[in-house]
């Protein structure tokens, strides 16, 4: 362990592979179908000899690097997913570059999608169709009234046509003449969303925030955009993180920040962003809770802030140095979500809402952090160096993360300087409290608890079969005795001499004038010594003077090896029981006891 009792660091070899990547770019994903999950990293090379920078999806196998694949250009984040519901489930890595999304299965190319291309300006349409036609000594001219246009707003060629010198500029024309001229979005965010959430591995969607402002979510089994919407009706609006919580097929919610501090936020029934906050500072890291719905942010002037959909700021805690990157951390066995952060120099601080909970050190600044279920471990965290080193940490299944007494006295009494807002802003509710705290005792003294169920719960049982008896005794008799019903009188014959008998039923309405209805007709037996298919029948109205006769099959349960009655079978139990009720009382009208003639042997 390196410094912190609830990690467990693992030890790694010197010649361990190193890389440099971003938190977007590491994802962790079972590629091989295996139940190892492995980890993937987009490796992006910053070799100075190199005329550009290149990118390598690696794949890892613990700490061992297991396979390479080659990148077309630099990614701005990769996620593994699954598209569809079919056994057995293959992972699909998602690799959005420029603006294309490259999904490879089995580590190897599977799809590529481009997003949409954007209407271009009508003077830069013009221009492209002047400049292959006309002289060159025309084409300074042209190139001017392009740089009028907003840089933006303008293709690709155009940009690139503007910083190519008069020499290459007569190539890249006669090259570039008869390609479209639109202006293409690059992808700057992307994250998963799940479409249904009752299994395990759901199939997902994919989130994507482009830097013209639009935000889309793709359907990869047909590749078909599901949703469009925009940040903000601003232009200058850019994204640069996205946080997603919730389930397509509901509703989700999508939490937005922008180049200049904007945080906005859409939902599936809005699809046009609202602001939420503004911050003076750039962020470094932005997050959606699951649990509580609150937006956390780390912000460039130190600063850890955390604010409720509505805006409203609920704390903020200062840091001892700029924060570079922060994650989620779900412990779904200890009911909580922390929050890491990493901060320049190598610090890495764990909080519980506005109160620190952990931190351990490391040599040098985390550039890259991931959690999650790693080879066959549930919690792991992966950490990525400035120098390109991996750390892998290990969460103990005896971790406990709980705030320093100090912490909370200082915040509830004198206020943290760290802290702003009021303390009791996230204070559990009394009646939360109260279900904590019993649950706690339950717990503790699990076993007397158990006991006092077991003991509550046979005394309901013993009071309510009391009652049953005692309303069933009341009724025995085979005219009902109550008065504010028609009188009626049952009467029962049994034919046959077994195993299979036919009991019939006759109900007769006593009165002269009122009719009986509503009537229902329950027998009950011992299941060990007959069977009856139809133990409930309804009854039509019964007429004054005008017996109902209904009839119900009892077939005698015999021995399957000599075709015998059992030997439990005696005069005493082999009865069946009849109960004519109305509908909506609890109590019988009339309680009668059958007694079944002995049934013979079925040779």
């Amino acid at each position: 362990m390196a410094g912190a009792p609830n990690w467990l660091h693992v030890e790694t070899e010197d010649d361990s592979p190193k890389i440099t990547t971003l938190s977007s770019c590491l994802t962790l994903s079972d590629v091989q179908r295996d139940g190892y999950v492995r980890l993937l990293a987009a490796d992006i090379s910053l070799d100075e000899t190199s005329q550009e920078p290149t990118a390598t999806l690696k794949v890892f196998r613990g700490l061992k690097l297991k396979q390479e694949q080659t990148l077309p250009g630099i990614p701005a984040a990769i996620t593994s997913l699954y598209i569809d519901e079919s056994e057995p489930k293959t992972p699909v890595i998602a690799v959005a570059i420029a603006e294309s999304v490259l999904f490879y299965r089995n580590l190897k190319p599977y799809f590529k999608y481009t997003i949409p291309a954007l209407d271009s300006e009508e003077l830069e349409q013009e221009v492209w169709r002047k400049l292959p036609v006309v002289k060159t000594e025309s084409h300074p001219a042209l190139l001017d009234s392009l740089k009028d246009l907003e840089h933006a707003k303008l293709s690709r060629k155009s940009q690139r046509l503007l910083q190519l010198s008069e020499e290459e500029r007569e190539g890249f024309i006669s090259t570039h003449k008869d390609s479209p001229v639109g202006r293409v979005g690059n992808i700057v965010a992307m994250c998963c969303l799940k479409r249904i959430s009752s299994d395990a591995n759901p199939p997902s969607h994919l989130v994507l925030a482009t830097d013209t402002g639009n935000i889309l979510i793709l359907e990869p089994q047909g590749f078909n955009l599901v949703y469009e919407g925009r940040t903000c009706s601003h232009e200058t609006a850019v994204p640069s993180m996205i946080s997603v919580q919730g389930t397509f097929e509901a509703d989700f919610c999508i939490v937005v920040a922008t180049r200049n501090g904007g945080v906005y936020l859409l939902r599936k029934s809005h699809p046009e962003g609202q602001e939420v906050f503004k911050l003076g500072t750039p962020l470094t890291g932005l997050l959606l809770l699951p649990i509580d719905q609150t937006i956390i942010a780390s912000t460039m002037d130190n600063r850890y802030v955390c604010y409720s959909k509505r805006g409203k700021l609920l704390y903020q805690v200062a840091l001892p140095a700029p924060p570079v990157c922060i994650l989620p951390l779900p412990l779904t066995h200890l009911g909580l979500t922390l929050v890491a952060i990493a901060l320049k120099g190598g610090v890495v601080k764990f909080y519980l809402q506005r109160y620190q909970v952990d931190e351990f050190a490391l040599k040098e600044t985390v550039d890259a952090m991931l959690y999650g279920r790693m080879g066959m471990e549930d919690h792991v965290l992966t950490l990525v160096t400035q120098s390109g080193e991996i750390v892998v940490k290990i969460l103990r299944r005896v971790s406990r993360f709980e705030p320093r007494p100090e912490d909370l006295g200082n915040r509830r009494h004198r206020g943290d300087q760290n802290s702003i807002a009021d303390a009791s802003i996230l204070d559990k509710p009394k009646k939360s409290s109260i279900f904590v705290e019993q649950a706690a005792r339950e717990k503790q003294q699990a076993k007397a608890t158990y006991g006092s169920f077991q003991v509550e719960l046979w005394r309901v049982r013993h009071t309510a079969a009391r009652a049953t008896i005692d309303a069933i005794n009341s009724s025995e008799s085979t005219i009902s005795g109550d008065l504010t019903h028609a009188p009626v009188k049952l009467s029962a014959e049994v034919c046959g001499s077994g195993p299979a008998f036919r009991l019939y039923l006759t109900v007769q309405n006593l009165s002269t004038f009122k009719m009986a209805s509503n009537l229902v007709v329950l027998l009950h037996a011992d299941r060990r010594h007959y069977a009856i298919q139809q133990t409930l029948a309804r009854l039509p109205s019964v007429l004054p003077g005008v017996p109902l006769r209904v009839d119900f099959e009892v077939v005698a349960v015999l021995d399957s090896m000599d075709k015998l009655p059992p030997a439990t079978l005696n005069p005493d139990n082999s009865q069946i029981r009849v109960m004519l009720m109305k509908a909506g009382q609890a109590k019988p009208l009339i309680a009668a006891i059958v007694a079944m003639p002995q049934s013979e042997a079925a040779y």
